[in-house]
């Protein structure tokens, strides 16, 4: 091997090592905010169910139906005591709408869907989608919710 081949081939170890060292540092940054993200995401659920009524317990991730949501147990707070997280399911979708996508939220309790509201909008806009659940297009997200809920309690018994 010659001069040339060595330095050509010491150069390409430098790129190949400047690559990696790059998606080492990106992957340690994905996995250090994951959990600002899904405390992000348990709070925008907090907000739309009323705190009052409800606790949003651990993030349940199913395997099935892509990365576009966050399932979350939930639980009622009726006398003010947090009682195990089996009650219900809470999840917040990406869901296709007038405005374009927004973070829609869904409760499932004792085995029924249904539509809770829009994730991080003001109190007066999110009055505007108040009657969204009783449109054709939430129709279809309701039972894409009800899939992923299928999927998070077949995932919850599984623990």
């Amino acid at each position: 091997m010659n001069y040339g081949s060595k330095k050509r081939l010491v150069q390409f170890g430098e790129f190949i090592g400047i690559v990696c060292a790059f998606f080492l540092v990106l992957s340690l940054f994905i996995v250090l905010s994951r959990g600002n993200w899904e405390r992000g995401l348990r709070i925008a659920v907090q907000n739309v169910i009323p705190s009052s009524e409800y606790s949003v317990g651990k993030m349940l991730r199913p395997e099935e139906g892509g990365g576009n949501f966050a399932c979350f147990e939930i639980s009622r707070n009726s006398d003010g005591t947090l009682r195990e997280f089996s009650e219900g399911l809470a999840l917040v979708m990406r869901v296709t709408t007038y405005y374009g996508p927004l973070p829609a939220v869904f409760v499932r309790e004792e085995g029924e869907t249904r539509f809770a509201g829009i994730a991080y909008l003001k109190s007066s806009v999110a009055e505007e989608f108040s009657d969204a659940d009783r449109s054709r297009s939430m129709d279809f997200w309701i039972e894409q919710a009800d899939e992923i809920f299928d999927a998070a309690a077949r995932l919850r018994e599984k623990r």
